[in-house]
């Protein structure tokens, strides 16, 4: 990586991934990178989330070699939080200059994921080399089964919300109000979340939102018109609490009784992905 731009918005990405989860799996393949955190929902405060990158978007010498010819992917388990530690130098505020960014696969005393970044320091001119070495487990194809990349979810009610921000503080306070949140969309464009307690009810209302082609097929051709599903107001907030990438939109997918479905298009070619499964209330 060598775009200023490039290395700020995929340190962002892993910091984001790091607050969700002490651990991460990144799937390397051909032309895709891939991490999850949470994929066997043992945590029971945190989401499903995992992200999608067209590796030479950020990675313009991008290669992968497998350790057999047949074997199409690499897959490895790490610490979320080591990692995003490792990528700190690439964060904007810091008062060195970073010129580039590297990831290798490496083995010393252990398989690791080698951080290497060119710095300059206010103090001189010359460059140096940074390097952080992120302790990683191989794992064997015999065990990629369970690690298999999550599918987007159907949907019955697609809607853009454009204040991810307003969002955000918004289902921060609904989370101490009540345990459950209710997401009620419609095809028209509005999107109810409801919060429930013995003393009251609090709805709020969000009008005029860009509507997307649900994705859920129906057994009998008719167009839906509402939907709503209820979630953990933990793990909603969890997600919308550990998001540190800069932008407004997120994409929210409805399908009724089952979950909701969670999209940042960060760019062309990178989607970080979320699903909140349904809750009884």
């Amino acid at each position: 990586m060598q775009d200023v731009l490039y290395m700020r918005e995929f340190q962002a990405i892993i910091a984001t991934l790091a607050k969700l989860a002490k651990d991460c799996v990144m799937i390397l393949a051909q032309e895709r990178m891939h991490f999850i955190v949470n994929e066997d929902h043992s945590s029971t405060s945190s989401p499903l989330v995992w992200v999608t990158i067209a590796s030479k978007d950020y990675f313009p010498e991008y290669k992968m070699t497998p350790a057999r010819p047949e074997q199409e992917l690499i897959v490895l388990a790490m610490s979320a939080s080591h990692l995003s530690r490792a990528l700190a130098v690439l964060r904007s505020g810091t008062t060195s200059t970073v010129h580039s960014c590297k990831l290798k696969l490496k083995m010393i005393q252990f398989p690791c994921i080698s951080v290497i970044a060119s710095v300059v320091s206010p103090s001189s001119s010359e460059s140096r080399e940074v390097v952080h070495d992120v302790p990683a487990t191989i794992i064997p194809a015999s065990d990629w089964p369970a690690y298999v990349l999550p599918k987007v979810p159907s949907a019955e009610i697609v809607l853009g919300l454009p204040s991810l921000r307003l969002m955000r503080s918004l289902i921060d306070k609904l989370k101490n109000i009540s345990p459950s949140l209710i997401f009620h969309g419609s095809s028209g464009g509005e999107l109810n979340l409801v919060s429930e307690s013995d003393m009251a009810t609090i709805t709020t209302r969000f009008r005029r939102l860009l509507p997307y082609p649900a994705t859920k097929q129906q057994a009998v051709q008719e167009t839906v018109e509402e939907a709503s599903c209820s979630v953990d107001s933990r793990k909603a907030s969890a997600f919308f609490g550990a998001l540190q990438l800069p932008n407004e939109e997120i994409i929210i997918g409805i399908d009724r009784e089952h979950c909701i479905y969670l999209q940042l298009d960060i760019r062309n070619n990178v989607v970080l992905h979320s699903v909140l499964p349904a809750v009884c209330v």
